[in-house]
């Protein structure tokens, strides 16, 4: 499915999880949802969240009357809810001149290598958003090493 990392296209259903791209454009709208409120998405709205940009304000915007408006036919289930959360202004992976303190100590302690400055930089946005998240403290990390051979890294 265009838009999803090979690694998160292991053979069944690649829509179960919460993909990249999705987790990405909920960051950027200011929304968390739990992986309940996503399962209960039919495949169509899993689908079409997935394929609508959300560069711009007004497609931010749109973004989340449309994902409210697809979550409140599951009102009756308490797990599927919209909860609004402050927008970083820089996040780290907007960065490409420097490796995020958290990811290197991270992948330090894994025992993987650390990309270098120019293997950052050299990442698109959604790649260095991916590389942070399959990184944070307490992520099982069962795809780290399939995204960093993805991604050039290893």
């Amino acid at each position: 499915m265009q838009g999803l990392f090979e690694f998160e296209q292991d053979g069944r259903y690649p829509l179960r999880r919460i993909p990249m791209i999705m987790r990405s454009n909920l960051d950027a709208c200011g929304i968390k949802i739990s992986l309940t409120a996503w399962i209960t998405l039919s495949r169509d709205e899993r689908e079409e969240l997935v394929a609508m940009p959300c560069a711009s304000e007004s497609q931010r915007d749109l973004y989340r009357k449309r994902l409210a408006a697809m979550l409140a036919q599951h009102a009756d289930n308490p797990d599927a809810v919209i909860e609004f959360v402050a927008i970083d202004a820089a996040p780290a992976w907007k960065n490409s001149a420097a490796l995020p303190q958290n990811m290197s100590a991270s992948l330090q302690e894994l025992g993987l290598p650390l990309p270098d400055v120019r293997q950052w930089a050299a990442l698109n946005e959604l790649q260095r958003f991916a590389m942070i998240k399959l990184t944070r403290s307490g992520h099982k990390n069962a795809n780290l090493l399939p995204a960093m051979k993805e991604f050039g890294l290893i």
